[in-house]
C-alpha cells in the first residue's frame, strides 16, 4: 500500500499595486504604510496590522474611495492571517458596497473566498473564487488571476473534481512566468492531478520540469516531495522498481538534510513498499520497521499491511499473522455504542459467573475440610522446593547484576573517551575560522563553521550511543578532515569511498572508532610528506563490514610505535578493549582490528559483523 503526497498550494491573498493619483503628502504616507504592512505580513504580523491601521485611519480623512478600499483590503488580509474572520469580512463588505475598479473588486472577492476556505466551507469558497476570476479576467489582471485560478484548482482537487482542477491549474501555469517559485508550486499541484487521472506522459513532464526549478531555487522541501511522488509513481503506476528505489533514497536524504525527521515515516513506508514489490523482503522489512514507530492513523495501517506481506513473502506466517492482527486493531475501531453494549454484556456475564462460583464453593466446601495431614506435608515440601529455587535464582540474578554493573562501568568509560577530541586541534580550527572572519571571507568562514558545528554535533550525539550509522560516521570524518585541511594549510588530500554493497542508513560501526586512526594518519603518517593523502573506504565482503583507513606516509616501524603514535586516549590496546567489550555487550556483534605498515604507508583495517 502507498501513501500519496499531494501538496496543494493556496495563494491566499494577492494585491495589486495602484499608483497614487495624487501627489499630496497624505496620499504618499498612506501608500507608504500599506507597502510597509505588506512587507511585514509574513515576518511580524502585529507590526503589519499596526501599519494597515495607520493607513486606514488616514484614508478615512480624504475623499479617495480607491485608497480607502486598498486599506480595507490590506487590513482584511492581516486579520485573515490572525484568524479574525468576522472583522475581515466586515471590512470586505464595505468594499462590495461601493463601485470600485474591477481589479480591486476582484481582490475583495478573492479575500472573501479565502475566509470561506479557512472556515472549511469549500463549496461556498469555490463559488466566490469563480466570481473573483470573472471580474479579474475582465480587468486583465493576470498577476492577480494566477492566484485565484490556483486556489480554484486546489479546492477542486480537495473535492476530488480532478478534471476541473486540471483546467484551472493549466490556466494558472502560463500566467506564473513572473514568479518561478509560484510556477514550481503550480507544477507540483498539476503533477499530482495528472497522476490521479493516469495521465502518465504529462505527469513525467511536469515532474521533471518541477525538479529542475526546485534544484535551481534550492527548494529542498519541495524537491523531496517531487522525488517521493516519483517513488510512488514508479512503484505503482509504471512499475520500475529500480527507479522507485533511486528516487526514494533521494527523497529520504533530502528530508534528513532539512531536519524533517518527524516526517520520514511516509518515505520509509514507500521505500519498503518498493522493495516489497521487487521481492526483496528483508530490505523491505528494514524500511518498514523504521516507518512504524512514528506512523499514525491510515499510514500505520498501510505500514502494518506491508509488513504482513513482507513476512508472508519470507514464509514467516507467524509474524505475518501478528502484523495482520495489529492492522485489524487499528482499522476496526469500536464505536461508543458498541463499547457500552460490550460493557453491559461483560457485566451480565460476570454476575452469572459469580453466582456459579458461589454454587461451586458450597459444593466443594466439604471436600476442602477433608484434606489430610499428608496433603499438608506435600504442600510444605512444594513450598520448600520453591523457596530453594528462589534462592538459586536470586544468587544467579545478583551475580548477573554485578557483571552488568562492571560492563556498564566499562561502557561509560568508553563513552567518556569518545568525547575526547584533541583540544589543540579544536582550538587551531576555531582560530583559523576566526582569521577568515577577520578577513571578511564569508564563503570560507561559513563553510568551515558548518563543518565545525556538524563535527561537534555528531560527537555529542554519538557519545550517547555505542553504534552509529555509516552515513553519520562518514559525515563526521568529512567534517573532521575538512577542518584538519584548514589547520594544515591544505597540505594533504583525502578521499572517502562507500561501495554500493553498504547500506549507509542501516549498516553501523562503533561510534567514533574511526576518528583516532584518521587523526593518527594526519599527525604522524603524512606529516612532512609532500602530496600526503588519506583515504577511507567502507565495503562489505562475506557478510562482514570493512573500514580501511590508509595513508601514503612513512609507516610505523614497530608495534610499540603503533601504540605510542595513536591518539593518547585511543591507543590500539584501548580500541581492542573497546571492541572486546562491545562483542560481549552487543548480541551478534564481532569486531576486529588489523594494522599493516610499511615504508610506503600505513593501512588500518577495522572488521565488523552487523551491529
Amino acid at each position: 500500500m502507498k501513501i500519496k503526497i499531494v501538496v496543494l498550494f493556496l495563494a491566499l491573498y494577492s494585491f495589486n499595486q495602484i499608483e497614487a493619483q495624487s501627489d499630496e503628502g497624505l496620499v504618499q504616507e498612506i501608500e507608504s504604510h500599506l507597502s510597509r504592512s505588506k512587507e511585514l505580513s509574513q515576518k511580524n504580523i502585529d507590526s503589519s496590522l499596526y501599519y494597515s491601521d495607520q493607513a486606514l485611519e488616514l484614508a478615512k480623512n480624504i475623499s479617495n474611495d480607491t485608497l480607502l478600499a486598498k486599506s480595507n483590503l490590506q487590513k482584511s488580509s492581516v486579520l485573515i492571517l490572525k484568524r479574525k474572520f468576522s472583522e475581515a469580512d466586515s471590512l470586505l463588505q464595505r468594499n462590495l458596497a461601493k463601485k470600485l475598479p474591477e481589479h480591486i473588486a476582484g481582490q475583495t472577492l478573492h479575500n472573501l473566498g479565502t475566509i470561506q476556505f479557512y472556515q472549511q466551507d469549500f463549496q461556498n469558497a469555490l463559488d466566490i473564487y469563480l466570481k473573483a476570476a470573472k471580474v479579474l479576467e475582465n480587468a486583465k489582471s493576470n498577476k492577480l488571476l494566477v492566484n485565484t485560478y490556483s486556489n480554484i484548482g486546489s479546492i477542486n482537487a480537495h473535492l476530488k473534481n480532478y478534471k476541473n482542477a486540471q483546467v484551472y491549474l493549466e490556466r494558472a501555469l502560463p500566467l506564473s512566468d513572473f514568479n518561478q517559485i509560484l510556477r514550481l508550486q503550480i507544477l507540483v499541484n498539476l503533477n499530482n492531478i495528472y497522476r490521479e487521472q493516469g495521465l502518465h506522459s504529462k505527469f513525467e513532464s511536469t515532474a521533471f520540469e518541477a525538479e529542475g526549478l526546485a534544484k535551481e531555487y534550492n527548494a529542498q522541501s519541495i524537491l523531496s516531495v517531487i522525488y517521493n511522488n516519483l517513488t510512488t509513481y514508479y512503484s505503482d503506476d509504471v512499475p520500475d522498481f529500480e527507479k522507485a528505489i533511486f528516487y526514494g533514497k533521494k527523497s529520504l536524504a533530502l528530508k534528513k538534510a532539512i531536519n524533517k525527521a518527524t516526517d520520514l515515516s511516509i518515505n520509509y513506508n514507500n521505500m519498503g513498499d518498493a522493495y516489497l514489490k521487487k521481492g526483496e523482503y528483508r530490505l523491505a522489512i528494514r524500511y518498514l520497521d523504521s516507518a512504524l514507530p512514528t506512523a499514525k492513523g491510515v499510514l500505520k495501517s498501510y505500514v502494518l499491511n506491508n509488513l504482513k506481506e513482507a513476512y508472508t513473502g519470507l514464509n514467516d506466517f507467524k509474524s505475518a499473522i501478528q502484523y495482520a492482527d495489529l492492522k485489524d486493531e487499528i482499522k476496526d475501531s469500536i464505536t461508543s455504542a458498541q463499547q457500552k453494549e460490550k460493557v453491559a454484556e461483560l457485566t451480565e456475564q460476570f454476575e452469572s459467573e459469580k453466582k456459579q462460583q458461589q454454587i461451586d464453593i458450597l459444593d466443594t466446601k466439604n471436600e476442602l475440610q477433608a484434606l489430610t495431614i499428608r496433603q499438608q506435608r506435600g504442600m510444605l515440601i512444594v513450598l520448600g522446593v520453591i523457596a530453594l529455587l528462589i534462592l538459586i535464582l536470586g544468587y544467579f540474578g545478583f551475580k548477573n547484576y554485578k557483571t552488568k554493573q562492571q560492563l556498564d562501568k566499562v561502557l561509560l568509560q568508553q563513552k567518556l573517551r569518545k568525547t575526547q577530541l584533541n583540544p589543540h586541534f579544536l582550538f587551531n580550527a576555531l582560530q583559523s575560522i576566526q582569521n577568515f572572519v577577520y578577513q571578511n571571507d564569508k564563503d570560507k568562514s561559513g563553510s568551515y563553521l558548518s563543518s565545525y558545528s556538524k563535527l561537534i554535533r555528531l560527537v555529542l550525539e554519538n557519545s550517547e550511543d555505542n553504534f552509529t550509522s555509516i552515513a553519520d560516521d562518514k559525515l563526521a570524518l568529512e567534517s573532521y578532515l575538512k577542518l584538519q585541511q584548514l589547520t594544515h594549510n591544505d597540505s594533504f588530500t583525502y578521499q572517502i569511498e562507500i561501495e554500493e554493497s553498504v547500506e549507509e542508513d542501516f549498516d553501523q560501526v562503533p561510534s567514533l572508532i574511526t576518528q583516532p586512526f584518521v587523526e593518527n594518519a594526519i599527525l604522524h603518517g603524512i606529516k612532512d610528506v609532500p602530496d600526503g593523502k588519506v583515504s577511507i573506504k567502507y565495503y562489505k565482503e562475506n557478510d562482514q563490514l570493512h573500514v580501511v583507513i590508509a595513508d601514503n606516509g612513512k609507516g610505523i616501524s614497530s608495534k610499540k610505535e603503533v601504540s605510542k603514535k595513536l591518539h593518547k586516549s585511543m591507543s590500539s590496546e584501548i580500541i581492542k578493549e573497546q571492541l572486546k567489550n562491545l562483542n560481549k555487550a552487543s548480541k551478534n556483534f564481532n569486531g576486529d582490528l588489523t594494522i599493516n605498515s610499511s615504508s610506503s604507508g600505513t593501512e588500518v583495517i577495522l572488521t565488523f559483523t552487523a551491529a
